[in-house]
């Protein structure tokens, strides 16, 4: 009995270990997941530390800044999704060592060719790729949006500049 999951084994070469690309796919989406979280709550907390006074002897008696602005939105996510970017690269490269699997020993994309299915030979070079790559942009976009949602509510009233959009450096 063939499970939901085998059914993406039509995106990949014959004899290709999808399962574990899919699962190194997984394994390289999380940890740049992580590795974004880890860089952007870094970053906003000392852009937000750096808002702030000590006031007293201890850490929690501190007074807000007057007149303090919090950086721009793109300054505080600088590269955090830079792993992710890494990672679409690496999928997009694996689409050649997809081809190149169909020609090695007896030339499977020469014969892919000839079939009824015209496209044969490209969805399974490409389509597996092309899957996990929109997976990977759009993980990238949803954690874009949640770091946004972080910014302004972290940031305290009165402390967002005037154009939170505003490019790096100027």
């Amino acid at each position: 009995m063939r499970t939901k999951w085998e059914a993406l084994s039509r995106l990949f070469p014959l004899g290709w270990p999808w399962s574990r690309e899919v699962a190194g796919a997984a394994g390289a989406l999380a940890g740049s997941a992580l590795l974004a979280v880890c860089l952007f709550i870094y970053r906003l907390g000392s852009a937000v530390d750096d808002l702030y006074r000590q006031t007293g002897r201890h850490a929690w008696e501190q007074d807000l800044i007057p007149g303090a602005l919090m950086p721009s939105y793109p300054q505080i996510l600088g590269g955090a999704l830079i792993f992710f970017a890494a990672a679409a690269l690496a999928l997009a490269l694996l689409s050649i060592a997809h081809f190149l699997y169909h020609r090695q020993g007896a030339r499977s994309d020469y014969l892919m060719r000839r079939l009824p299915q015209r496209w044969e030979l490209a969805r399974r070079c490409l389509g597996g790729s092309a899957l996990l790559l929109a997976c990977t942009a759009l993980a990238a976009a949803i954690l874009f949006g949640l770091f946004f949602i972080c910014y302004l509510a972290f940031t305290p009233a009165g402390c967002l500049p005037p154009d939170v959009w505003a490019a790096t450096g100027g």
